[in-house]
């Protein structure tokens, strides 16, 4: 019998030291009656160190800290040279090595044992003391409430637990108890039960009775998957974020899909694709702005539409016009019907320039200059007041068939020169008194005067003046950034083309 452990001497004393360098997790211990207070009889480092007994065979290890009181035994008996630890005894820790002294002398109580003077042996979520202790105050002072989401509501921020008085709960701490674990047990009669990890600095995550669970972060939060993650939630998402949100996605493809309407608020909306954007709406898509720019950097703007083309300009106060410019190329017009209307006046002016366009819509037309007005039926002028012809060179009135001139007044015929009337068929004069040779009673130059009048001043536009003053002005859409790097190494693929015209400048709004 003399190989069992039958000579055991237990004993209940102080930790004084853990700092054990062989990392065995050993603290020294003065036992109470066996060791000599503390002092130069036997000081600190004379102790023996003590092997802390682990009943969660190394899942939990805690090792007790400096004050701690403990129970134990010595495997040696009363040689006391091999203690063992089993278990450290709640108390109020009024007791701790004797003394308090300078570090060195008798009694020195180190710093690290001073916080657990007076205090309560059990945890504030165990014993409900010290309910304003620790990070708790901090919790409540920065609860978030009224928070706006983006539909106009607000929401608040769930409360944290406090600490009472529950003597089922659970209770994981750190040394100084900042740090801790709560697994909370219904109080009797009460109901409720939860699941709080706090850390020093505020931040919490937390289960509420009801099974809400509320994470809250007093520093930056980081998450990472390396591999798949997936949300469902079940009800409605609500984000809230008071600075900057970007999302990038690095190799793969973007989706969204909402079954109801999507609202988009912000100051300036840009969108930039190195390809294709397309916009399709099954009903109508409508675009308002203070101004609206179309750009086509390379190629053409096309709208097709199944029913009416519409366009409007302008109002009583604006008095906007409508613009169309095409110096380099052509306008083409065609319809079934076509009809001008101007409450003041309508003006078709050519500069007279050869045409050197090969095209051959609606026909070809090298060579050709001036106004041209073809029709195989009818070409009309009608007017209630005044029509003018006027020609610097010549006029030509010509007719494959009947010219007729009539007129419900007069008709003059006058030449500053030479007036020939001739047919190659017979020519009749008829009136009521036909007289030749005696003089006319033609139009006077104040009469004609008067008509010129009536038509106003006439510009005559030259080439250096174009009649369109007002360019189209459009947003500079900036370079467009090449595709990313395929993950083979190829190179980037730069999208865009160059800009087909030289006058296109660099400023926010650029006149083209």
């Amino acid at each position: 019998m003399s190989g069992l452990f039958n000579n055991l001497t237990w004993f209940v004393g102080v930790v004084e030291d853990r700092q054990d360098l062989t990392n065995a997790g050993r603290v020294r211990v003065r036992a109470f009656g066996v060791h000599p207070p503390k002092g130069e009889a036997l000081p600190t480092h004379h102790l023996p160190w003590a092997t802390v007994l682990d009943g969660s065979y190394g899942s939990a290890q805690v090792i007790p800290k400096v004050g701690d009181w403990v129970f134990g035994f010595f495997v040696d008996g009363r040689e006391a040279q091999h203690p063992m630890v089993m278990g450290r005894i709640p108390g109020m820790n009024l007791s701790f090595p004797a003394g308090a002294g300078q570090p060195g002398e008798d009694g020195y109580i180190p710093p690290e044992s001073l916080q657990d003077f007076g205090a309560p042996p059990l945890h504030r979520y165990v014993s409900g003391e010290d309910a304003d202790f620790g990070q708790t105050i901090l919790q409540r002072a920065f609860r978030k409430e009224d928070i706006s989401m983006a539909n106009g509501d607000t929401f608040d921020e769930p409360s944290i637990m406090t600490p009472e008085r529950n003597l089922d709960n659970r209770v994981i701490k750190s040394k100084n108890g900042d740090n801790f674990l709560v697994l909370c047990d219904p109080v009797e009669n009460e109901g409720g039960d939860f699941i709080l990890l706090s850390h020093s600095s505020g931040s919490v995550f937390q289960i509420d009775p009801k099974g809400t669970i509320f994470v809250k972060s007093f520093g930056d939060t980081y998450n990472s998957t390396e591999g798949l993650e997936f949300n469902n939630v079940t009800g409605s998402q609500h984000t809230n974020i008071k600075e900057d949100w970007t999302l990038k996605v690095e190799t793969g493809s973007g989706k969204v899909w909402i079954n109801g309407d999507l609202d988009i608020e912000c100051e300036n909306f840009n969108v930039t694709a190195r390809n294709t954007v397309n916009i399709k709406a099954a009903i109508k898509s409508n675009i308002s702005g203070g101004s609206v720019g179309l750009f086509a950097t390379s190629d053409d703007v096309n709208i097709v539409a199944y029913d009416n083309i519409k366009n409007m300009s302008g109002n009583i106060l604006s008095a906007g016009g409508f613009y169309v410019q095409s110096l380099f190329g052509d306008i083409h017009m065609d319809s079934y019907k076509m009809n001008l209307y101007s409450t003041a006046y309508t003006k078709i002016t050519s500069l007279g320039t050869p045409a050197i366009s090969t095209q051959t819509i609606p026909y070809p037309d090298a060579t050709h200059k001036g106004v041209e007005i073809n029709s195989p039926v009818l070409v009309s002028l009608t007017s209630l007041g005044t029509v003018a012809i006027s020609a610097v060179t010549a006029a030509s009135v010509h007719s494959l068939g009947v010219t007729n001139v009539s007129a419900v007044g007069k008709v003059d015929v006058t030449a500053g020169a030479t007036l020939n009337l001739k047919a190659v068929g017979i020519t009749s004069l008829d009136g009521l008194l036909v007289n030749i040779g005696m003089g006319t009673a033609e139009t006077s130059i104040a009469t004609l005067t008067a008509i010129a009048t009536l038509r106003g001043p006439q510009v005559v536009l030259a080439s250096a003046l174009p009649s369109i003053t007002e360019r189209a002005k459009v947003v500079n859409p900036g370079n467009i950034p090449p595709s990313r790097p395929s993950l083979f190494g190829s190179n980037f693929v730069q999208r865009q083309n160059l800009p087909m015209t030289s006058f296109m400048g660099h400023g926010d709004d650029t006149n083209t």
